[in-house]
Parts: structure tokens; C-alpha cells; sequence
């Protein structure tokens, strides 16, 4: 198996999907997924039991987010995005 590419078939971006990804959705009986992780993360986000969701910052990129924490909260918020290399 190898990488595939693919299209969100809801904002049309493209996507990668690893061979390691391909492996494990094959190993669990899945389909291959046809959203984005974008769009995937987003559709998660709809189904969470959560009272409020709000619009904020990432306080590391500055792109806006989605978050359970509003943009008062006195704490650090990141986006899912990022690649922790540095703990």
C-alpha cells in the first residue's frame, strides 16, 4: 500500500492519507475516510456534549479555532493542527 490522495467531498480540499492510516483503517474493518481531518474534526465537534462551543484564536498560530474555552479563558489554547515536537 501506498499514500493516497484524495478530495474532501465537502470543501473539495486535498487530503493525504499515510500508508500507516490506510493499514489501520483496513485493519479495523473501515471505510477510507472522504473528509478532510479538517472537516472530520469538525463533524466530531457537532456531536460533543458540550453546553457552549466558541470562536477563538490559537494561542500559538493565531488562526481561529473552535474551542470549549472562550477568548476570556486565562489559560493556553492550540489548535489540533500543530506537531508537538517539544513538550
Amino acid at each position: 500500500m501506498e499514500e493516497k490522495n484524495k478530495t474532501c467531498q465537502k470543501c473539495k480540499k486535498h487530503f493525504i492519507l499515510r500508508e500507516e492510516d490506510l493499514s489501520f483503517f483496513e485493519k479495523i474493518k473501515v471505510p477510507v475516510p472522504t473528509f478532510c481531518p479538517e472537516c472530520r474534526s469538525i463533524r466530531r465537534l457537532l456531536w460533543r456534549n458540550e453546553h457552549t462551543l466558541y470562536k477563538r484564536m490559537c494561542d500559538l498560530c493565531q488562526k481561529q479555532i473552535i474551542s470549549i474555552y472562550a477568548q476570556e479563558y486565562p489559560g493556553t489554547v492550540y489548535c489540533n493542527n500543530k506537531k508537538w515536537i517539544n513538550y
